[in-house]
């Protein structure tokens, strides 16, 4: 097994340039349900994670917590580049007993293991007194289970609503332009905007599109057609629905709606939050985002500042709201050597003590010294409803009328020379500057269906 981790680790690197996006270990128990039961002192818990917006104070808070409730001992490696950490501790055996780091990342690297079944399955981690205690639905998409066999794998550890963040000192009532609800309103209002010299629309980079094409399917076709695109079905983008969402995202991003400089800035090393500055100074008005964009930017945002955020518009008023939950994910390796210590500490994960760190978290700039709010949800009854009020808790939209999107496109065997997140939404900036054809990317996508659909396992 080491050597398909090692195996696993060089697909990745190789896969690295923008692909974003099972068995367990003999050590554990016949019954499989050690997840809730106290360590004995004296054990290691070798945990890897990723240093990315959430901090690092954070894990060494949690580790500390997690070392006084059982008495074992955490050994944490945090790493802003944790797939090239990991990769280097595998080849030279030295694998984690759990990893956060999460689907969607630019190296593909938990992407690759869970194509080479390095992945443990870590289901009766959710017993039904931990499951009743999530969010429902939280646990049934792609992310959680990404072979769609009924099995977890990933542990959705936590979460945020995304959608079209906004200049809420510019839109809203009673301000200058009036918040849309359907796509006719919005680019209504692009007309309004660019009379007004700012432009409607802007994105950080291509791949913030993944949030939004996914809740645009559901918005579309509903949610059987949503979770028929999620495993390939054949017809995804040759139907009405399919064909529908690629044509609004097309208009979206044209010369009439979007940003001049967004495409130049999404290619470019830290571009990204010069288009996210861009909605902050007025001179446009909507992005896709979540709301970790707010502490993300609050350095440079005015104390005066309004931020605002919103679902994806409607294609018509009276349709229910879609909207897409974006999950992070906690994994223990197949050939982990403390799987049943792993998946007591995922199970720490949702205890009341973690919400409540999470919920209290701070990070701090690194160059001012800046101290500033940066709440983390973990995806469990009751948590978001604890946050101070303010456009971080009115991201997570409740309602009878919304309803929650998770999951992301199904693992497949590897597929060579696939570059999944660049197939799907790289063509965006291509198409935004002239230099493709919706029917160009409508036919490049139906090929990549293809390929997925036959490597389905």
């Amino acid at each position: 097994m080491v050597k398909k981790l090692i195996a696993a680790s060089l697909v990745s690197v190789m896969a690295a340039s923008m692909l974003a996006s099972c068995g367990s270990s003999s050590n554990e128990s016949a019954s499989g349900d050690n997840s809730g039961s106290e360590s004995e002192g004296g054990d290691v818990l070798k945990v890897a994670a990723f240093e990315g917006g959430n901090g690092a104070d954070i894990w060494e808070k949690i580790a500390a917590a997690f070392e006084e409730e059982t008495g074992c001992e955490v050994e944490l490696e945090l790493s802003s580049e944790l797939d090239q950490v990991l990769t280097k501790d595998i080849q030279n055996g030295d694998i984690p007993d759990v990893v956060y780091y999460n689907l969607g990342q630019a190296s593909g690297f938990t992407e690759t293991m869970l194509k080479e079944e390095a992945v443990a399955d870590i289901s009766d981690v959710f017993d039904d007194e931990l499951k009743s205690k999530m969010l429902d639905g939280i646990l049934d998409g792609t992310a959680a289970q990404p072979y769609g066999d009924g099995k977890i794998y990933l542990a959705p550890i936590f979460y945020t609503q995304t959608g079209f963040w906004y200049n809420a000192t510019l839109v809203g009532e009673g301000k200058e332009y009036a918040l849309p609800t359907t796509w006719d309103e919005f680019f209504e209002l692009g007309q309004q905007a660019k009379a007004d010299g700012r432009a409607l629309f802007t994105y950080p980079q291509s791949g913030y599109f993944d949030a939004t094409i996914y809740a645009m399917l559901a918005q579309a076709g509903g949610t059987d057609f949503y979770n028929n695109a999620l495993t390939y079905d054949a017809n995804t983008w040759t139907s009405d629905e399919g064909k529908k969402v690629l044509d609004t995202v097309a208009q979206l991003v044209s010369s009439d709606n979007i940003w001049a400089d967004t495409v130049a800035n999404a290619n470019t090393d830290g571009g990204f939050k010069i288009n996210q500055q861009a909605v902050i100074d007025g001179e446009a008005l909507f992005m896709p985002n979540g709301s970790w964009v707010v502490g993300e930017m609050a350095n440079t945002t005015p104390a005066d500042y309004e931020w605002g955020v919103m679902g994806v518009p409607k294609w018509s008023a009276d349709e229910s709201q879609s909207v897409y939950t974006f999950t992070e994910q906690m994994w223990i390796p197949a050939d982990a050597e403390n799987i049943d210590l792993g998946k007591e500490f995922i199970k720490f994960m949702y205890s009341d003590t973690v919400v409540d760190l999470c919920l209290a978290n701070k990070t701090t700039n690194a160059e001012t010294g800046e101290e500033s709010d940066s709440p983390i949800v973990v995806p469990v009854k009751g948590a978001a409803d604890k946050l101070p009020e303010g456009v971080i808790k009115s991201s997570f939209q409740t309602g009878d009328d919304v309803v929650a999107v998770t999951g992301t496109w199904a693992t497949t065997a590897p597929i060579e020379g696939l570059d999944m997140k660049g197939s799907i939404y790289g063509p965006i900036d291509s198409i935004s500057n002239g230099d493709m054809t919706v029917d160009e990317w409508q036919t490049q996508l139906v090929d990549v269906w293809e390929k997925c659909a036959g490597a389905m396992e």
